[in-house]
């Protein structure tokens, strides 16, 4: 992998973590649903901003109902639901929970879609239990500036 790309995925990676972050601190002041809105509303005017710049010629080809209702089920009502557990719970389990994500998906894929479990993703899976396991071991960091 090359610098330009790992800065990139780290940049990403911050961005994302710090979504939750930022939920955690506006849900309660504005609600749930504005939140999960203006956060699908960012993230819409994000890939906006890549597509004009991409050039990329838009034609839904008379599926435009179909991609709204996907986008409703992948991006409105998960960011809804997270947005309602940032009035509970704290922004780091919302980004521990997102990242059991590709590992659930892999796991549904195989237990009703009888997709393939191969080695390398039974490790990815184990991988990633291990690494959630790890971080919600470690309970509440305490802030010290102290040296």
């Amino acid at each position: 992998m090359r610098l330009v790309d790992l800065m990139r995925l780290l940049l990403l990676a911050a961005i994302w973590g710090a979504s939750f972050l930022f939920m955690r601190i506006v849900a309660p002041v504005l609600g749930s649903m504005p939140t999960a809105f203006f956060r699908a509303s960012l993230g819409m005017l994000g890939l906006l901003v890549i597509l004009l710049l991409m050039r990329v010629r838009w034609d839904f080809n008379g599926k435009l109902k179909h991609c709204l209702i996907l986008g409703v089920i992948n991006a409105g009502l998960p960011s809804a639901m997270y947005c309602m557990a940032a009035l509970v719970l704290p922004a780091g389990y919302s980004a521990i929970f997102n990242a059991t994500t590709p590992m659930m998906g892999v796991l549904i894929g195989m237990l009703f879609f009888a997709e393939a479990m191969t080695m390398s993703k039974a490790a990815g899976v184990a991988v990633g239990l291990f690494g959630v396991a790890v971080l919600t071991r470690t309970g509440p960091v305490e802030f010290d500036l102290t040296l």
